[in-house]
């Protein structure tokens, strides 16, 4: 299974899966074409939504932690580890950069809403690796996330609800 930290690296158990190796800001979807999710792709998110909505952030890190380590699990053991279906998990194994980007941004707008304090910690803790830029400390930074994952949260909305 190919993975990578999300825009929000790493950040856990329903993140690491979510990304194909090389996802970047550089892969952003491009600004003149909307994000578009498939069935099987909406069928993720809703899943990775359920789970970051219940799951406290210690868990969702942990789980994180041990995909990390181990990333190239087959998607049972990803699966098994994460929590998620093994569907889900092969459907964000199968995202190209620019897929897994826009997860990546829903994911991060997923954070915002039930785990703020973790969506920060992870922009801290990757920033300085080069995984993610850290925008923490900068308003600016911020304002710009919170647009590109307000964009995201509304993509995923209308065409996953």
């Amino acid at each position: 299974m190919r993975t990578s930290l999300l825009l929000l690296a790493a950040l856990c158990a329903l993140a690491a899966p979510a990304l194909p190796a090389g996802a970047q800001f550089a892969t952003l979807p491009p600004s003149d074409a909307p994000m578009s999710f498939s069935p099987a792709q909406c069928s993720a998110l809703r899943e990775i939504e359920g789970g970051v909505a219940t799951r406290p952030a210690a868990e969702i890190e942990r789980i994180g932690a041990v995909l990390e380590a181990n990333q190239n699990a087959d998607p049972v053991e990803a699966a098994r580890v994460s929590g998620l279906s093994v569907p889900t998990v092969a459907t964000m194994g199968a995202l190209n950069p620019q897929q897994g980007m826009a997860f990546s941004l829903v994911f991060g707008s997923m954070l915002r809403q039930y785990h703020p304090d973790l969506l920060l910690k992870v922009l801290r803790e990757r920033g300085p690796l080069g995984q993610v830029p850290d925008v923490s400390d900068s308003p600016l930074g911020m304002t710009l996330l919170d647009g590109m994952l307000d964009t995201a949260q509304q993509n995923y909305l209308m065409q996953c609800s």
